[in-house]
């Protein structure tokens, strides 16, 4: 019998363990995960290397992955990298020697295969992947106690690029961390708490592909949950907007502080406690509640300066000041904290139009 130790893993019934309906508790400081073993499931084990994976694509993501499952147990069997200077990167951070390319993955019968490759690059993956699957001996599929499965971590991508790969009977998922992986050497500890995105398909039976990827979440100390196929772009756009652009705001941020004198190797540590404290306060207060500054107060005089500032020394940024200003006023509308009749008059100061230049793309101060 297995031990208080393992977490369901859906798959079909080839090689399933005779295992009776019972009930698993796993507790830790940071999650709780009950979990109910049904007749026929295969497991995956926290204590030793039962499922045995690889990482296709072993970028920043895919390292982090590999590293998150290896620290639970999981065996990393194998991976792949999609350049020489990014199989060097690889290499450094997992260990070993990546493969020459799939026929090899394939050859160490994975129970599971991470598809952690760029979204234009995922159709051909996935055929490929596919076509070798569908080669692989029965008792190959028998050596890792049920049949593949293939799961993309693309947040925007259809889990039906993955159907060559269903077609050879593998199961198949999206599996996407709301999280930003940067450095493996930080990544593979932040998918404790991060929010998973799991999708599986519609054109298969039962819902072995959501159920492998909650367990999987759970394994990794993860919060998963569903996320509908054709609200995957439009759920990605959401991401983009909370971490990508961030990123963007901060780095013209940056620009403009040291245009305006401040020490250019300080300039991010000075304000940095500032973006912090924002985002302490929406965790606090939520977005609406959180926002302060001129807008919130409704001072068309300092708006009109801002406006004045970038029309002299940023004009390539004026026109973005503008859209997110006007986007800004629905949140004074929410709070309802500003007279009408002025959140129309920042309206209109925000909508007249300037000829602005694109953004520049040089560096901070230049």
């Amino acid at each position: 019998m297995p031990g208080p130790d393992r977490l369901p893993l859906g798959g079909g019934s080839g090689g399933a363990r005779d295992v009776t309906r019972r009930s698993i508790v796993e507790r830790s400081r940071v999650w709780y995960l009950r979990a109910e073993l049904e007749q026929g499931r295969h497991l995956i084990t926290i204590a030793d290397t039962s499922l045995g994976f690889a990482v296709i694509g072993a970028g920043r993501l895919g390292a982090s992955f590999a590293l998150a499952l290896r620290a639970r147990g999981a065996s990393l069997l194998g991976f792949t990298a999609g350049s020489s200077a990014g199989r060097a990167r690889a290499e450094a951070w997992l260990g070993g020697h990546a493969c020459d390319g799939l026929a090899g993955l394939v050859s160490l019968a994975p129970r599971l295969f991470v598809i952690a490759v760029p979204d234009q690059d995922l159709p051909a993956v996935a055929a490929d992947l596919g076509a070798r699957l569908a080669t692989v001996a029965p008792t190959a599929a028998a050596n890792r106690s049920g049949p593949p499965v293939v799961a993309h971590t693309s947040g925007a991508t259809s889990v039906d690029v993955l159907g060559p790969c269903m077609e050879a009977g593998a199961t198949a998922l999206a599996f996407h961390p709301l999280q930003t992986f940067s450095d493996p050497a930080t990544g593979s500890g932040r998918f404790v708490g991060a929010a998973i995105a799991i999708t599986h398909s519609a054109s298969q039976a039962d819902r072995a592909g959501a159920d492998f990827g909650f367990a999987l979440a759970r394994l990794l100390g993860a919060r998963p949950f569903l996320l509908p196929d054709h609200k995957r772009s439009l759920y990605h756009a959401a991401a983009a907007f909370a971490c990508n652009y961030l990123v963007t705001l901060e780095h013209h941020a940056e620009a403009l502080f040291v245009d305006s004198g401040l020490p250019r190797e300080q300039a991010l540590s000075l304000f940095l406690p500032l973006v912090r404290a924002t985002l302490d306060n929406i965790a606090d207060q939520g977005p609406v509640r959180a926002l302060t500054g001129p807008l919130s107060r409704g001072d068309t005089g300092t708006v009109g300066r801002h406006l004045e500032a970038l029309r002299a020394d940023a004009p390539h940024l004026l026109g973005v000041y503008r859209v997110l200003g006007l986007a800004t006023l629905e949140l004074l509308r929410l709070r309802g904290e500003v007279d009408p009749p002025v959140v129309d008059e920042l309206s209109s100061l925000l909508s007249a139009s300037d000829e602005t230049p694109g953004p520049r793309s040089d560096g901070p101060g230049a």
